[in-house]
């Protein structure tokens, strides 16, 4: 029970930074969005979908190959292999980083041409010497969530956020005022971004310069040479690396996709097209948001269920897999069902600019917010599975719904009449038809296997009726008050029935309660049993 806390307090540790980083970003994003035309925020996430190509290539197997390989050995007192592990990850991810941003940068113009985009070029080129930041910074960030410590990683996030907001808005804002056209205050804006990753590297560079906490347990214990961790950290993160990269590449795949389908089969211009992709990324904002606080437990569990796994404690591990489940399915389903009955007011409120742009992002709102709980699951069960060892299985299963998503856009996005509505479509089906495969080998591999009625079901029930809610009452409060408030309305009641309906349907327990910091006392007051 006190790894499971550990695990959860951890989690909660990051899940505040979480909060506060996407506070920022909201601070970001939404003015953004008013600041540039349809136009310019589609050159934003055009760059986005190029740079996550190779972010996640630099950054994604890497980190959880740390975080598992340090966990692993600190729980056996391996102190010398854990710097063994660090000095080799270091190694790998500056290499790799490195090309990474050269590359982005290099071919920039090739890029924003095959993406039938070709200003996007400003914003590609901005944002390369980001990946080689990240790359940088995921080290550290591995080895600290490894060691259960998710302050470091925490505030390093708050520092890329509000680097983002000051030098990324700001420039985009003076762009404009100065008459720069919509390619150029997207760089800028973009440019933000890049300052983040720049200046969060540093602090974590720092923070481990300083860090004189750090006797490891068996700091004599030398069990690998640097070549062996270099082969064991690779064995771990190719094939994660290998199924994120290859989803990321189907999102690479799909913008061009489906900037050419709307072009070449549904009968846009590259303007209109670029526009409408503008606006579809609101409603891609909107639903990346709640994502965002799945990440933590996603963090947590990797060096958990893995420390378990080492220690030979199998229900240990199954409870932590099942708690973070649940939590999950208590964070994601509300805000998915919320996100889709209240799509349409939400986005007015947010957007209210760009009105436009807030009307054509709607409907795929409506059906992007499904995904959102299916995303989630994606997230942490991918996690899980890597955790326990099983890291080609999201290999597998990403590439089926990278499949199904690019089949079934190509499909809708040519036809006219649905356009970009069909997006969405593709992306609810990829991530419903990954999490389903992921959730099934989790339940035939683990043992004892966690117990997903209550984890589900409950949370479930308590979002539907809580959706109904919001819906009924913006209904109604828009009838005597002004919009925007009626959906404010609308969400503080959604949000006060949600908790009540979490209680009385015992949703969550006291054990869950205990693992978060100051647990009992809310517990008790709560009258948890």
């Amino acid at each position: 029970m006190a790894k499971e806390r550990n695990f959860l307090q951890g989690a909660a540790v990051l899940a505040a930074g979480v909060a506060l980083v996407k506070l920022i970003g909201a601070l970001f994003k939404i003015p953004l969005g008013n600041l540039l035309t349809g136009e310019g925020f589609g050159y934003f996430n055009i760059a986005y979908s190029v740079y996550n190509v190779l972010l996640i290539i630099s950054t994604a197997g890497l980190p959880v190959a740390v975080s598992k390989m340090v966990a692993e050995a600190n729980a056996q007192r391996r102190g010398g292999d854990v710097r063994r592990v660090i000095r080799a990850a270091l190694v790998a991810f500056l290499a790799i980083g490195a090309a990474g941003s050269i590359l982005m940068f290099v071919f920039a113009q090739q890029i924003a041409d095959i993406m039938k985009s070709s200003n996007a070029v400003y914003t590609i080129r901005a944002l390369s010497p980001a990946v080689f930041g990240v790359a940088l910074m995921s080290v550290y960030r591995g080895y600290y969530q490894g060691m259960s410590n998710m302050f470091p990683t925490a505030i390093s996030q708050v520092i890329e956020a509000l680097s983002k907001l000051v030098i990324g808005f700001l420039a985009a804002y003076l762009l404009i005022r100065r008459g720069g056209a919509q390619s150029i205050a997207a760089a800028g804006a973009v440019a933000g971004v890049t300052a983040g990753t720049i200046l969060g590297a540093a602090f974590m560079l720092l923070r481990r310069a300083f860090d004189r906490s750090g006797d490891l347990p068996g700091a004599g214990t030398v069990t690998m040479t640097t070549r062996e961790a270099v082969r064991r950290l690779l064995s771990i993160a190719v094939p994660i690396t290998v199924g994120s990269g290859a989803l990321a590449l189907t999102n690479f795949i799909d913008t061009t996709l489906v900037m050419r389908r709307l072009q070449d089969a549904a009968g846009f211009s590259e303007d209109g097209a670029t526009w409408l992709y503008g606006a579809y990324g609101l409603a891609q904002t909107m639903f990346n948001f709640p994502s965002a606080f799945i990440v933590p437990f996603a963090s947590s569990v990797v060096p958990a269920v893995a420390a378990a796994l080492a220690r030979g404690d199998g229900r240990g591990a199954s409870r932590t897999i099942e708690t973070a489940l649940r939590i999950t399915s208590l964070l994601a389903l509300p805000a998915a069902a919320g996100l889709s009955v209240l799509a349409g007011p939400i986005l007015n409120l947010l957007f209210a600019a760009r009105p436009d742009e807030a009307l054509a992002a709607t409907i795929p709102l409506n059906i992007l917010a499904i995904a959102v709980f299916f995303n989630s699951v994606v997230l942490l069960s991918n996690a899980i599975l890597q955790s326990m060892g099983r890291v080609r299985i999201p290999v597998y299963t990403m590439l089926i719904g990278a499949v199904v998503k690019i089949s079934t856009n190509w499909i809708l996005v040519g036809q006219p009449e649905i356009n970009i509505n069909g997006a969405p479509i593709g992306t609810c089906l990829c991530y419903f038809v990954i999490m389903a495969l992921n959730l099934a080998i989790i339940l035939r591999t683990v043992r004892p296997a966690p117990k997903l009625a209550r984890t589900f079901v409950r949370p479930l029930a308590a979002s539907v009726v809580m959706a109904a809610a919001a819906w009924g009452v913006n209904g109604l409060a828009s009838r005597v008050l002004p919009g925007k408030v009626a959906v404010l309305v609308a969400i503080a009641v959604a949000a006060v029935v949600y908790g009540v309906l979490v209680i009385l349907l015992r949703a969550i327990t006291r054990e869950d309660m205990l693992m978060l910091p100051k647990g009992e006392k809310i517990a008790n007051l709560l009258r948890l049993r």
